[in-house]
Formats: C-alpha cells, structure tokens, sequence
C-alpha cells in the first residue's frame, strides 16, 4: 500500500509536521507542570503509535 503521506505536497507536510510538534511540545509542557516524569509520557506516546499502527 502506498503511504498516504508521500501524495501530500511538501508544504502540507511541513505544516502538519510543525504542527504535530507544536502538539507534543505543548503536552510535555503540560505534563512537566503536572509532575509527570519524561519517560512516561514518552512511554504513552510510544504506546498510542503503536496502537494506530495496529489498527
């Protein structure tokens, strides 16, 4: 199957790219001022990729 990402034109990968990260920047801010360690969050991102990989 083709990745659907790669029929995308570059500046509107750019954009979602930059706005993926503003998201994950954001949310270990928040998760920071929360008391939560990096490796959680880290451990939760990875498990919510994971889980949209499988479907």
């Amino acid at each position: 199957m083709t990745d659907p990402c790669s029929r995308l034109p570059e500046a509107t990968r750019a954009a979602v790219r930059a706005a993926l990260l503003a998201e994950l920047t954001a949310a270990g801010r928040r998760a920071r001022a929360a008391g939560c360690a990096p490796e959680v969050l880290t451990a939760v991102f990875e498990a919510r990729r994971r889980s949209l990989e499988d479907g």
